[in-house]
C-alpha cells in the first residue's frame, strides 16, 4: 500500500512538472501609450511533458507549458505568432494599439510528439478560459 501511495505521488509529481508555476492570472489594467497586449495562454492540462516555443520571427516569447499564460506586450501591426515540433502551427493578427487579443494555445496529436495549436479567440471566450491559468514564472518564460 505503501509502494502504490509513493508510486502515485512520483506520477504526479512528474505530471505537474510540465505546467505552469506562476501567479494565478491578473490583466493587465494600464496598456502602455501606443501598445497592444496579446496573452498566450494553454489551458488544457493535458500533455504536460510537450511544451513548446511561441516565436515571432525568429525571437522566442515564450515557451508554452500547460496551464499558463504569458502577456505579450506589441507594437501595432501585423503580428505573426508560430509555433513547431513536428508540425508548425501559426496565427496573424492584425493588432491595433490599446487593445486585447487572446491566442489559445493547445496540443494535437503527434506521431512523435505532440503538435501545437494556435488559434484566435473571442476576447469573452479567452477571458474565462485564461481565468484558470498561470503566469510564466521569469525562468519559465523567454526573455
Amino acid at each position: 500500500m505503501r509502494a502504490r501511495l509513493i508510486g502515485l505521488v512520483v506520477v504526479a509529481g512528474i505530471a505537474l512538472a510540465g505546467c505552469a508555476t506562476g501567479a494565478p492570472f491578473r490583466k493587465i489594467e494600464t496598456i502602455p501609450s501606443g501598445k497592444a497586449v496579446i496573452y498566450i495562454y494553454r489551458p488544457s492540462a493535458l500533455g504536460p511533458a510537450v511544451q513548446y516555443d511561441v516565436k515571432r520571427g525568429d525571437t522566442v516569447i515564450t515557451t508554452m507549458k500547460a496551464q499558463g499564460y504569458y502577456p505579450y506586450i506589441t507594437d501595432p501591426g501585423e503580428v505573426e505568432l508560430w509555433a513547431e515540433t513536428e508540425s508548425k502551427a501559426s496565427v496573424t493578427l492584425d493588432v491595433k494599439p490599446g487593445e486585447v487579443y487572446f491566442v489559445k494555445a493547445g496540443i494535437g496529436m503527434g506521431f512523435f510528439v505532440g503538435r501545437p495549436r494556435l488559434q484566435v479567440v473571442p476576447r469573452e471566450e479567452g477571458e474565462k478560459e485564461i481565468a484558470e491559468c498561470c503566469k510564466f514564472v521569469e525562468s519559465e518564460a523567454s526573455k
